[in-house]
């Protein structure tokens, strides 16, 4: 990517969030996570070359933020400035992971719903109604709000979740490349 200044803005756009909530998680001011921020940013720059795992970009992304912020918070300590994080606010290591997963989880659910509004309406009506809508209504209450036979449900469901396969492929495909979803479209 060096050089490339759409990959560096389509990076800043998917992980820009990811980079701040970590400062502030664990309880670092405003101005300490803009530091910690720019901290990543010339540390993912200088190192980006080096990753050996793509696909593990934002748990990487999100270790340096969190070593830049202890490093941050090491550097207050020895200037003498007290820091909340060694108090009530610290999270501990498991809960700084455990945001991360949340983090991560969330871009998931992310490219889900862009999967599922790429469907036709048809299947998206369907998919809501299997998966998303509680109480889950039974296939004849499908049937009827779809105004399908009940023995169509099955098969337009197997159909429905192939495509809806297929374009999570290629939505998580486009995040790995760096292409945009409206390319893909």
């Amino acid at each position: 990517m060096g050089g490339d200044e759409h990959a560096w803005e389509t990076l800043l756009e998917r992980y820009g969030r990811l980079i701040w909530s970590v400062p502030l998680r664990l309880g670092a001011s405003r101005a300490e996570a803009e530091e910690v921020f720019q901290r990543t940013w010339i540390v993912l720059v200088e190192n980006l070359g080096k990753l050996e795992e793509p696909e593990s970009l934002a748990a990487w992304i999100a270790s340096i933020a969190r070593h830049q912020t202890w490093q941050l918070f090491d550097e207050a300590r020895r200037r003498g400035r007290a820091r909340s994080w060694e108090g009530e606010t610290h999270r501990t290591e498991e809960q700084v992971e455990s945001t991360e997963v949340l983090l991560l989880e969330s871009e998931r659910l992310e490219l889900l719903g862009k999967a599922i509004s790429s469907l036709d309406e048809r299947c998206r009506q369907l998919v809501e109604l299997l998966f998303l809508t509680e109480p889950r209504p039974s296939y004849s209450e499908i049937a009827e709000r779809c105004g399908i036979a009940v023995g169509s449900v099955g098969p337009i469901r197997a159909r429905c979740l192939e495509r809806l396969r297929t374009t999570l492929e290629r939505l998580y495909q486009g995040r790995r490349t760096g292409d945009s979803w409206e390319k893909e479209r």
